[in-house]
């Protein structure tokens, strides 16, 4: 650091040394206030995966709300060929719903997770599914965007 002598015998700082002080209190800021790093510890694991539902379902899918004269005049945008195996690995599985007659063929995909009980739930940002499987049948309901579906099947 320098420091400059003024006529009228008063110390003042040159430009290297407010630089310099800038660099140390920037420094002093980064490492001085952030403390030590305590333990780090991860998230406990979450409980092991329902896998006595593991396997594949044959099922069929059934539309379920064509009682309203607006869901009989959309029934043909609901139709569907639905998914016609159903596999559980890990206590997962993933059900797709295309949709032929809409332009554009979207197929959302429900996601759902098994429970101790044998029931399931799944959510998207457009519906929900959840059903139950009791022995070797598998049964549920899908509550799509404007669409709902049951589907029944039983362990292949």
């Amino acid at each position: 650091m320098r420091l400059l002598a003024t006529p009228a015998s008063k110390w003042t700082w040159g430009k290297e040394a407010w630089a310099a002080l800038g660099s140390m209190a920037a420094l002093a800021a980064i490492t001085g206030c952030a403390g030590p790093i305590g333990t780090l510890r991860a998230e406990p694991p979450g409980p092991p995966p329902v896998t006595a539902f593991d396997g594949s379902y044959r099922n069929t899918l059934r539309q379920s709300n064509a009682s309203s004269a607006a869901a009989q005049q959309a029934q043909s945008w609901c139709q569907t060929p639905g998914q016609p195996v159903i596999t559980v690995a890990n206590g997962q599985f993933t059900y797709a719903v295309p949709h032929p007659d809409i332009p554009g063929t979207p197929s959302p995909v429900f996601q759902a997770t098994f429970a101790q009980d044998g029931s399931f739930v799944g959510q998207v940002i457009n519906g929900t599914m959840s059903g139950h499987v009791n022995g070797s049948r598998i049964t549920g309901k899908i509550d799509g965007q404007g669409c709902i579906y049951t589907f029944e099947g039983n362990r292949i």
